[in-house]
């Protein structure tokens, strides 16, 4: 027994054994640790791919709104085009009346064609009348559409703007589930700074206060930005007019094309050897602004359509090319179509204007001057009749901004050329990660291993309290327990072709993309990437 027994003690036969088990619980705390890292990290893409999802998300929305916005300005434009083409069809046919009128009157004489004359004078008449009213209801019900689409457009973003200042609901992103949702980082603090930003493409804290602000464009406000977005509407409105609104029929250069009566612009004459005597037509149709200052009731407040036609009587003198030029109006007969009052004298809706020449001409042309006592006695029966009523309305407008940068707090410019931006911050919390669904009656990542005699070993993976950092002196912990992921996106606005233009509120360029953390707007403002350790989780 005893030989048996020094024969076991001097035996080396097992010993790998017990190598073998030491090694196997290394190793599978090393296939254990591999294979969480590995959910870890799949964890994060998910996460990561979420906060991008819900980034863009938002960013689009803002897209689509400000699209919408340049859609409806657009349509306002189309409006104040519209109405400049039915004023300008209104003065051009009072004007040709004043010329249509006394030949009827002297046809009606002749026995003949008297009866024709007669009831071609009712129809023009008819026609004038049915025009003239026609016109009275439909430039106001213009006016009142245009207001229609400015509340159409602050109704989006007062709806987009108050979705903003609220924090990520699970359905605006992917990869969680209902009972173990991502959560938001900050739900109060980036979501306000997230709605101020989108304001501030504005040039206002909120939304509300942009509305005040667009609202003073129909009391024509004294203040430079209101002035310079009126004035913006009235040139892109004029730039939309078709040409014979405008100027004319067809007038690309400084001769007239037509000598046709009928036209707007015409010019017929004929040459004397050193110059030239000829008559012709001027006609301009435009939108307009009063100078601010007036108050609610005054005119002074509202936008204005000027129409007017120009018959004009011209000698042109011309002996050498240095030697003496000039031009001589013999006559002008200017007649303008105002839809309100006009604030020059006389304070008239529709007047027009006589100019008389040198009484030294009216008699070196035999019948001119009676010719014209005729005109200015006949032209004061014929202006269009009725008050038509008509505004410049609010519209919402972009405030450009060159800064790149943002500055910090609440009321500092956007950068990136005020073109928005949003900030989304999500966290799968700890508590989340140590409870997955199928491994929750082993309570999370924490494994053990029983050896009986040759011991036990315990791992915990989980997250505790002390696996979080903290700042020092603050009562509450900034960070979240868990992973945590940021995204940012941004509104844009290109033009295919033409990066340069500026972006604006009246060609429905704007888009969405995702852009880096570090440029966004609503993190320079909220100075998140001044301190260290929250720049080290926002870029972590």
């Amino acid at each position: 027994m005893l030989q048996k027994w020094h024969e076991l003690r001097r035996s080396e036969e097992g010993q790998t054994l017990v190598l073998a088990a030491i090694f196997g619980l290394i190793l599978m705390l090393c296939v254990l640790c591999t294979v969480n890292l590995g959910r870890a990290v799949y964890d994060k893409v998910q996460l990561q791919a979420a906060a991008d999802s819900a980034a863009y998300s938002e960013a689009a929305v803002e897209a689509r709104v400000m699209n919408l916005t340049a859609y409806t300005n657009r349509a306002m434009v189309v409006h104040y085009a519209s109405a400049m083409a039915m004023t300008s069809y209104l003065t051009w046919l009072h004007f040709m009346w004043t010329f249509v009128k006394p030949i009827l009157t002297v046809l009606k004489f002749i026995p003949v064609i008297n009866t024709v004359a007669t009831a071609v004078d009712q129809i023009l008449q008819t026609l004038i009348t049915v025009m003239d009213w026609a016109i009275v209801i439909l430039i106001p019900a213009l006016s009142a559409n245009n207001v229609f689409l400015w509340g159409v457009q602050e109704g989006a973003w007062l709806s987009t703007w108050a979705r903003l200042g609220k924090s990520i609901s699970p359905e605006a992103h992917s990869g969680d589930s209902a009972a173990h949702p991502y959560h938001p980082i900050w739900p109060e603090m980036i979501p306000a700074m997230n709605a101020v930003v989108f304001s501030q493409t504005r040039g206002q804290m909120t939304v509300p206060q942009a509305t005040l602000q667009t609202g003073r464009l129909l009391l024509n406000n004294s203040q430079p930005e209101i002035q310079e977005a009126r004035l913006h509407m009235v040139e892109i409105a004029n730039s939309a007019r078709t040409p014979w609104v405008a100027y004319g029929d067809n007038y690309p250069s400084k001769k007239f094309l037509t000598i046709s009566p009928a036209a707007r612009h015409f010019f017929f004459g004929i040459n004397i050897g050193i110059g030239s005597l000829g008559i012709g037509n001027v006609g301009r149709t435009e939108l307009g602004t009063f100078p601010p200052g007036g108050s609610a009731a005054s005119s002074k407040t509202y936008g204005q359509i000027w129409s007017g036609q120009r018959f004009q009587g011209l000698a042109k003198l011309g002996i050498c090319p240095a030697c003496l030029k000039g031009r001589l109006n013999i006559f002008n007969l200017v007649a303008v179509d105002d839809l309100l009052g006009n604030p020059s004298s006389p304070r008239l809706e529709q007047y027009y204007v006589l100019w008389r020449p040198p009484k030294l001409i009216e008699k070196a042309i035999p019948g001119l001057g009676k010719a014209l006592d005729k005109v200015a006695n006949s032209v004061k029966t014929m202006l269009p009749k009725g008050q038509r009523l008509f505004a410049i309305s609010p519209y919402v407008y972009f405030v450009p901004n060159a800064h790149v940068n943002s500055r910090l707090g609440m009321f500092g410019p956007n950068g990136n050329f005020n073109q928005p931006d949003v900030l989304v911050g999500l966290a799968k919390q700890g508590i989340d990660y140590d409870r997955e669904a199928g491994a929750a009656k082993y309570y999370g990542h924490r494994f053990t291993w029983n050896g009986r005699g040759a011991g036990t070993g315990t791992v915990d993976m989980g997250y505790t309290d002390k696996d979080w950092p903290t700042i020092p002196g603050l009562p509450r912990q900034l960070t979240h327990r868990g992973l945590s992921a940021f995204s940012a996106a941004q509104v844009y606005y290109h033009r295919p072709g033409e990066w340069r233009e500026q972006p604006n509120f009246f060609n429905p360029l704007w888009g969405a993309r995702l852009m880096p953390v570090m440029e966004s707007n609503v993190l320079q403002r909220l100075a998140l990437g001044k301190v260290q350790i929250l720049k080290n989780l926002v870029m972590h």
